[in-house]
C-alpha cells in the first residue's frame, strides 16, 4: 500500500464517521422541539453543510486517490473544487455565527437575549448559504479556472506559481477567508469565557459571604471553569488545526518552486482540511449533555435505545448554578441536602440580582436556564 492509498483510507474514514455523525445532529435537532432555538438551528445548518461537503467534495477524492488519477470527467473536475471551496466558506460563516450567538447570549445582551427564531435570523442563515457562492463561482465566470492536479490526484483552482497577480489574489483570499475569521472566532470565544468566569466568580463570592459554599462546591466550580477553558481551546484549536496547514501550503506554492512543496504534504493537508466535517458535530453538538440527552430521546422514540428517560442511579442537584451528580443514596441526610441546595440557590439568586443580569432560555426541557459557565460546558 502506497501513500495515496493511505490518504484515501483516511478520507474514507472521515466519510464513514462524519456522514452518520452529521445526520444524527440533523435528525435530533429536527425531531426534538427543545432544540428549536437559534443556537441549535445553526448547528443543524452546519451539519447539513458538512454532510453535503462529505458527499459532493470528499467522496470523489477517495476513489481518485486510490486509483491515483481523476475518474469523473471534466464536468466534475469543475464542480468538485467548486463544492469544496463553497462548503469551506459556508463552514467558516457557520462557525462565526455559532460563536457570535454565544457571545450575544453571554456578553453582549444577557438581559435581553432570546434564542427564538425570528425573520432576521432566518435571513442571516440564508446569508450564510448564499455568500459563499460569490467566493467560489469565479472560475465559472472566467476568473481563473479549475484544473486537474496530478500531484494530488484531484482538481483545484489553477494558481500559476511565481505569478505576482495570483500570489496577490491568494494572499488576499487567505486574509479574508482565514485570518479575519480566525481573529473573530478567537475574540468571540475568549470574550465569552472571560465573562462567564467573572460572573461565576461573583456568584461564588456571594455564596462565600452567605456561608453556603462548601469545599465540594468550590472544587466543582473550579473543575467546571477548567472545562469551560478546555471547551474554548478545543473550538479555537480545531479551527486552526483543520484549516491552517492547507492555507500555509497553498501560500507556499505561490512563493517557492512547486517541486519544493512535497506532494505528500499536499495530500496530508488536504486530508486534515476535510476532517473538519468530522470534527464539527463532535465539538459543537455531541459533546454537549443536552444534545446527548436529545439523542437518547430520539433513539428511544424509534426503539433503538431502551433506557429510562430518568437515570434511577443519579439525582441531579443544582448548586450555585453548577450541576453536581451523586449516587441515589445521598451521602448526607435529605433534609440537610435540601437546606444546602436552598442556601446555594438563594446565593445564586442574590448574585444574579447583584449583577443585574438575567439569562435567556436555552431551549432546555422544562424551561430551565443555564448559567454562562454551563453554556460552555454542558
Amino acid at each position: 500500500m502506497v501513500f495515496p492509498q493511505v490518504i484515501a483510507g483516511f478520507h474514507a474514514f472521515i466519510n464513514v464517521i462524519g456522514l452518520p455523525g452529521n445526520l444524527l445532529v440533523i435528525v435530533t435537532i429536527a425531531l426534538e422541539r427543545r432544540f428549536y432555538v437559534m443556537r441549535y438551528i445553526l448547528l443543524a445548518s452546519l451539519a447539513v453543510s458538512d454532510f453535503f461537503f462529505l458527499i459532493l467534495a470528499n467522496s470523489f477524492r477517495i476513489a481518485s486517490l486510490a486509483q491515483e488519477r481523476w475518474l469523473y470527467g471534466q464536468t466534475m473536475c469543475y464542480l468538485n473544487p467548486f463544492f469544496a471551496r463553497y462548503f469551506y466558506f459556508n463552514t467558516v460563516l457557520h462557525l462565526i455565527a455559532v460563536s457570535y450567538e454565544r457571545y450575544n447570549a453571554i456578553v453582549k445582551s444577557p438581559m435581553t437575549y432570546d434564542g427564538t427564531i425570528t425573520k432576521s435570523r432566518v435571513v442571516s442563515i440564508v446569508f450564510i448559504w448564499v455568500v459563499p457562492i460569490l467566493f467560489s463561482i469565479g472560475p465559472f465566470l472566467g476568473l481563473g479556472k479549475y484544473v486537474y492536479n496530478p500531484e494530488v490526484f484531484s482538481c483545484e483552482q489553477a494558481w500559476a506559481v511565481h505569478s505576482k497577480s495570483n500570489a496577490r489574489n491568494i494572499t488576499v483570499l487567505a486574509v479574508i477567508s482565514f485570518v479575519v475569521p480566525s481573529m473573530i472566532i478567537i475574540f468571540l470565544n475568549w470574550s465569552v469565557f472571560k465573562t462567564a468566569r467573572t460572573l461565576q466568580e461573583n456568584i461564588a463570592q456571594v455564596g462565600n459571604l452567605a456561608g453556603s459554599e462548601s469545599q465540594l462546591q468550590e472544587m466543582s466550580r473550579r473543575t467546571t471553569e477548567r472545562k469551560a477553558a478546555v471547551d474554548v481551546c478545543i473550538v479555537i484549536a480545531a479551527f486552526m488545526v483543520c484549516f491552517l496547514p492547507a492555507w500555509i501550503t497553498g501560500l507556499c506554492r505561490q512563493f517557492v518552486r512547486s517541486s519544493e512543496v512535497p506532494a505528500k504534504l499536499l495530500l496530508v493537508t488536504n486530508g486534515i482540511f476535510s476532517a473538519s466535517a468530522l470534527c464539527n458535530p463532535i465539538i459543537y453538538s455531541i459533546r454537549k449533555r443536552d444534545f446527548r440527552t436529545g439523542v437518547k430521546d430520539v433513539l428511544r422514540r424509534i426503539g433503538v435505545f431502551h433506557g429510562s428517560s430518568n437515570d434511577v442511579n443519579n439525582d441531579e442537584i443544582g448548586m450555585n448554578h453548577l450541576t453536581f451528580r451523586a449516587k441515589a443514596p445521598a451521602a448526607r441526610p435529605a433534609a440537610a441536602a435540601a437546606a444546602a441546595a436552598a442556601a446555594a440557590a438563594a446565593a445564586a439568586q442574590a448574585a444574579q440580582h447583584h449583577e443585574g443580569k438575567c439569562y435567556g432560555s436555552t431551549g432546555r426541557a422544562g424551561g430551565n436556564r443555564l448559567s454562562p459557565i454551563q453554556e460552555l460546558t454542558e
